[in-house]
């Protein structure tokens, strides 16, 4: 897309009922669809993961490890960076997939899967982020950093 482009991305009530028909439907829409369909869905996600909306879904957490397993499978980057918003967002302190399969993670990606790590509080991910924490990118380095010092405060 051009810089000068504007895009924009919506959800319909198709998009709510496959949420609603729980991680089965999410993941076998997200390994079906084209790219549009899938950033559509996606941001339907938002809505049902935001306690704003009050929706508690009970298979939230298969939703979570889904989104983690997806960020692994998925080449693109505008959905690899959808996912990773409502991992930062939502994941309620927990991102064991993300953290077991970092060394998988592209080195472009790095810097957000720390952060979204980071952001858990969850202090079990110590070892891992000190793992980063001299990291020869120096954004990778700073996020690692900064989560650690945050988790410190905890």
């Amino acid at each position: 897309m051009e810089d000068n482009e504007v895009s924009y991305t919506s959800y319909s009530q198709k998009h709510c009922e496959i949420v609603e028909s729980g991680p089965e439907a999410i993941k076998k829409y997200l390994s079906e669809s084209e790219y549009g369909e899938k950033r559509s869905l996606l941001f339907s996600l938002d809505r049902y993961l935001d306690p704003y909306f009050g929706y508690n879904l009970p298979f939230f957490d298969e939703i979570i490890l889904l989104l983690q397993e997806q960020l692994f499978k998925e080449q693109d980057k505008d959905i690899k960076d959808d996912i990773f918003q409502l991992l930062t967002d939502y994941s309620k302190g927990q991102l064991d997939y993300l953290a077991e399969h970092i060394d998988k993670v592209d080195t472009h990606y790095l810097a957000d899967a720390l952060y979204a790590i980071g952001l858990t509080y969850n202090k079990k991910y110590v070892p891992l982020l000190i793992n980063y924490e001299h990291h020869e990118n120096q954004i990778v380095q700073r996020v690692a950093q900064d989560a650690l010092k945050e988790l410190s405060k905890i």
